[in-house]
């Protein structure tokens, strides 16, 4: 019975890698980049901008929404549109994941907080309505390979960047202004300046 059920996960999990194809047009796509430690006072905020970004992005015709499956924001974003297909079922959530052992690095979290993303990640991978692998396992670069295909295949990023320099919220956003994406920050009082494009 087990081995049935792993079959049909992973039968489901192939399905969902067809689903978002190359031919789709970039006007129709947006992408989600964020810190994955939110602090808890900006956290409803975050999660307000969020919401009426999203809402003003489907009334434009956007229809894909790619999110990279990390901690944080990006889980945030994911449980937004899923939330928001539901008054709009012509909406897709794609998964936009850097390798299919992404939750290995979360070993070093605290068993509990482990255990709780764990959940919530497969939760989100069972509601999205795509899943796309940059690489069958993890190697170094592969979440900027993750970010360059997202930023590839969108013309509007939805960040919440707080304006450090390192890290892969601010390498996604300088991707995006190199590429000339719509750029909409969630971060409260976060950056609205072009920062360099130097990637």
């Amino acid at each position: 019975m087990d081995g049935e059920k792993t079959r049909t996960k992973e039968s489901r999990d192939d399905a969902k890698e067809k689903v978002f194809l190359p031919g789709t047009d970039p006007a129709a796509v947006c992408c989600f980049t964020g810190h994955r430690r939110l602090p808890e006072e900006f956290r409803g905020k975050i999660e307000e901008k969020t919401a009426h970004v999203v809402d003003v992005l489907i009334s434009a015709g956007y229809r894909w929404f790619l999110a990279g499956g990390a901690l944080g924001y990006d889980m945030l974003a994911e449980r937004v549109v899923a939330e928001k297909r539901r008054e709009h079922p012509e909406i897709r959530l794609i998964l936009a994941l850097p390798c299919r052992d992404q939750t290995g690095a979360w070993l070093r979290l605290p068993e509990e907080e482990r255990s709780r993303n764990l959940r919530e990640y497969q939760r989100l991978k069972g509601l999205a309505d795509g899943i796309c692998y940059v690489a069958d396992f993890y190697f170094d670069g592969c979440m900027r390979e993750r970010n360059r295909f997202m930023i590839e295949r969108s013309s509007f990023c939805v960040a919440c960047y707080d304006g450090r320099r390192a890290g892969g919220a601010g390498q996604t956003w300088r991707m995006a202004v190199k590429a000339g994406l719509k750029i909409y920050n969630t971060w409260p009082n976060g950056p609205t300046a072009v920062p360099s494009a130097k990637d």
